[in-house]
């Protein structure tokens, strides 16, 4: 008799997963993808909303201005953008996440 018992874990037990998701470097490039995504359809939105106010503008000092800085704000969004997207680019190489997300041979998956 013996007051530890051997535990045995069940080798069959199915864990729902999410498509295209087998590890958490997916679901951080997705995350990631997703932000930029977000943030560049706001400039050429932001740059679109410029460029009509400042044909609509029709000399006016202030709406030329007000259009300005309308530009000025989603040309600066998207110089930011560029270099985020450049950084997101190196540290998935450098990480080892590539840019199809993937680990390579070494996949670690969060299910096992």
């Amino acid at each position: 008799m013996s007051l530890v018992q051997e535990v045995f874990a069940q080798t069959n037990v199915s864990v729902p997963t999410i498509p295209g998701v087998n590890n958490l470097g997916d679901i951080f490039g997705m995350v990631v993808n997703i932000i930029l995504g977000v943030g560049w359809a706001l400039v050429f939105v932001m740059l679109a909303l410029g460029l009509v106010q400042y044909i609509m503008s029709k000399g006016e000092a202030k709406a030329t201005d007000a259009a300005r800085q309308w530009l000025t704000a989603a040309a600066i969004g998207g110089i930011g953008l560029f270099f985020l997207t450049t950084l997101r680019v190196i540290l998935f190489n450098l990480v080892g996440l590539g840019t199809n997300n993937q680990i390579g041979n070494n996949q670690i998956n969060i299910f096992d």
